[in-house]
């Protein structure tokens, strides 16, 4: 167990399948005491049930992070019960791919911008609330290589994505000064559901051409990344964009 994260209450969006879930199950080995949520709550509750049968401390809460007050139901009862939130993992999201901008549809941008974007900042808010009492807190937001560049057909992920990061360097400067360090890591290519709509000849592509370690990242590598930035171990990481895409971007 790493004693940075023993006992410590942990707070993962979308921890039902994917990264959310991977880092979930690695909190829990670390000694952390995992609060998970997602909309999928059949998932959410399978990963919650790995957990505990593991010797781990896991509890599930159904939510949807595009519903504010949801967020701040669902926060205050975990800080009522738990007595803290010491961790926060902001990674719920959901894919784009519709077109190019001036054909993406309102309802979808609206959509992606409400989980991708407004569902981290919702959170962010109510989990600062928690931490800045106790003078602790760990905050790592999962944004995207496509926060760091254009993605076409997907403006509207990218703009999100964008966002998420914008929010990490500024709540870094705000709460640096409380205790409070607050990161984002930016996955590539992961094998997680959203890679199901990737054509096998993009996928040949990625991983022949241009990523320089030839395959797609593993849920439990990014998982790995989350947890060191929540750790002692980057104790003097503070507002940085960590990439997780096997080289892509160097070249």
């Amino acid at each position: 167990m790493d004693k940075s994260i023993k006992n410590k209450v942990a707070f993962v969006t979308g921890a039902a399948l994917g990264i959310g879930r991977a880092t979930a199950i690695l909190l829990a080995k670390k000694g952390a005491r995992v609060m998970l949520t997602d909309i999928n709550e059949e998932e959410g509750n399978k990963t919650t049930s790995k957990i505990n049968d593991a010797g781990g401390y896991a509890k599930f809460f159904k939510l949807d992070v595009s519903k504010r007050v949801d967020i701040q139901t669902v926060i205050k009862k975990i800080y009522a019960t738990e007595g803290s939130l010491d961790l926060a993992v902001n990674n719920a999201g959901i894919a784009g791919g519709v077109g190019p901008i001036h054909e993406i549809p309102f309802d979808v941008w609206e959509r992606m911008i409400s989980i991708c974007l407004s569902g981290v900042f919702y959170c962010m808010q109510e989990e600062l609330k928690c931490m800045l009492p106790k003078g602790f807190g760990r905050i790592v937001n999962v944004s995207s290589l496509a926060g760091v560049n254009g993605l076409g057909t997907a403006g509207d992920y990218s703009a999100a994505k964008h966002g998420v990061i914008g929010l990490t360097k500024t709540a870094a400067l705000e709460y640096g000064a409380f205790n409070t360090r607050v990161n984002a890591v930016c996955p590539g290519f992961i094998q997680t559901n959203i890679m199901k709509d990737v054509t096998q000849k993009i996928q040949d592509y990625i991983t022949e051409v241009r990523v320089p370690m030839k395959r797609v990242g593993r849920p439990e590598e990014v998982a790995e990344s989350i947890v060191w930035l929540l750790s002692d171990s980057s104790s003097y990481v503070n507002g940085e964009t960590l990439l997780l895409d096997g080289g892509f971007k160097a070249g």
